[in-house]
Order: C-alpha cells, then sequence, then structure tokens
C-alpha cells in the first residue's frame, strides 16, 4: 500500500471539507426545523444571529451543526420574540453550549441592530406601543400579538421575521405604514386562521413565505385558509413539517432556496 499517496488524498479531501465550512462571504437565512415552533439563523461570513430558539435544543443544536463551522461557538446576536416555549425554551441549553454576545429579549419599536450592511429593523417592540395608538390604551393584548416584528434588510433583499402577531397587530402596522414589501415572510403564528389576513399579505407580496411548524400538531397548522391565501397572492410556501430546514442563500442579485428534503 502506497501510505504517500493515501496521505495525499486524505490531507486533499480534508482540506476540501474544511473549505466547504468556511464562511463564504453570501447571506444565509435558514428557517430551522425545530418542530413546533420558531428558530432561524442568520449568517453573513463571521456573523451570525439567531431569531427565537424553538422549544428543543436538541433540534436546534441539529440545524446549527449543519449551518455554522463545526469550531465556532460564538452567536453575536440573539432575538426573542416573545416569551413562550416554542420561542424561548431552548434558550437556556444555548447559553450552555454556545458564547452569546447579546441577547435581545425585550425590544423596543424603532430600535435598529446593524452588522456591516445586514440590519435588523425592530417594527414592534414588546410595549405595545402600535396596538395602542391604534386600538387605544389598555386594549387586552395577548402574548402572540405583542411578539417583536424584525424587519431583516440586506441590500434589496429583505425578510419579515412576525412571531406570533396576529390580524390586530398586522392591521395596526398596516396603518402605522412600516410594513414593506418583503422578499420573505416568516408566516406568522405558525400558519394560524388568526394571522395572515389579505391585505397584510397583499401589501408584503413576500416572493417566499415560510411556515415554521410541528408535523401533526394539535392546532392544526398551518390552517387551510392561511395557505390559500398565499397561494393567492403568489408566494411559494414551504413548510419545516415537510421541507425540514429551510436555507435561503443571497448572493449579488441571486436568490436561492435549499431545503432538506
Amino acid at each position: 500500500m502506497n501510505w504517500k499517496r493515501w496521505g495525499v488524498i486524505i490531507t486533499l479531501l480534508f482540506l476540501f471539507w474544511l473549505w466547504q465550512q468556511w464562511p463564504d462571504g453570501k447571506l444565509h437565512v435558514i428557517f430551522c426545523d425545530v418542530g413546533q415552533g420558531d428558530a432561524s439563523v442568520v449568517v453573513l461570513g463571521s456573523f451570525q444571529a439567531l431569531i427565537d430558539t424553538g422549544p428543543s435544543k436538541e433540534k436546534l443544536f441539529n440545524c446549527l451543526g449543519k449551518e455554522m463551522p463545526f469550531w465556532d461557538r460564538e452567536i453575536d446576536l440573539v432575538f426573542i420574540s416573545h416569551p413562550q416555549t416554542d420561542h424561548n425554551g431552548a434558550l437556556v441549553g444555548l447559553k450552555e453550549r454556545y458564547k452569546i454576545d447579546k441577547v435581545v429579549e425585550m425590544v423596543e419599536r424603532k430600535d435598529m441592530y446593524r452588522y456591516k450592511d445586514l440590519y435588523f429593523d425592530i417594527l414592534n417592540g414588546g410595549n405595545n406601543e402600535i396596538i395602542d395608538e391604534k386600538f387605544g390604551e389598555n386594549t387586552n393584548i395577548s402574548e402572540n400579538e405583542d411578539s417583536a416584528v424584525i424587519y431583516l434588510r440586506y441590500f434589496d433583499f429583505s425578510v419579515l421575521y412576525t412571531g406570533d402577531i396576529g390580524e390586530k397587530t398586522e392591521l395596526a402596522l398596516l396603518e402605522e405604514g412600516v410594513l414593506k414589501k418583503t422578499s420573505v415572510l416568516k408566516v406568522p403564528h405558525h400558519g394560524s386562521k388568526f394571522s395572515s389576513s389579505i391585505s397584510f399579505l397583499l401589501h408584503l407580496k413576500p416572493i417566499l413565505a415560510v411556515v415554521s411548524v410541528g408535523a401533526k400538531n394539535s392546532y392544526g397548522h398551518p390552517n387551510s385558509d392561511t395557505l390559500m391565501r398565499l397561494e393567492w397572492v403568489r408566494a411559494k410556501t414551504l413548510r419545516t413539517d415537510l421541507s425540514g430546514n429551510i436555507e435561503v442563500i443571497i448572493g449579488g442579485e441571486k436568490l436561492q432556496v435549499f431545503t432538506d428534503r
């Protein structure tokens, strides 16, 4: 056996694998398959952000392990849309395994977080301001309606993260005039029938709509009426329960979408 030859082959294979792990400079937005919950990873070069963690650290770690270099155990920024287990349940485990530079659990409306040309604009925070202005103070608001709404933008590409907001917050955001056409919509509240109103969708006109949802969940998500409304506005709809992790890659003006299955 020619050990020297095999050594060269193994070295080349290792270098090729290492090259595949290295950040490519493109924007990667991944919607993780975490069951009935939300978690999305945003990667740009060496920068990594996470929007919600989902309920299960095992499923979250499986997603992070695929999308981050094996040697990287640092996350720059973590947003929690609202304090419910399907959105923040894996946060404690995440803190134990990864070094997190900043955790934002209570956003303020009109705040903005930036990394180079990547922006996270806060359209709705955790203080009910936008609902108060639309419907009056002391309106009975659920934790879902109070979810952080985050508009990610990178040049001409955008993602709207909506947590579990319902039609009431959607209408308030429309009235406020802060919503813009978006490339990708993280469908509110796992595709609930009480969200994704037709006026909301017509205004956003998303190219891609992602439903983060668990297989055979007890809530009946996503609702068939919601899926019909998404189809009506001609959004390509993908679901984590059917497609696994859903990855959107932006390089130049090109948008590519990949799924696990």
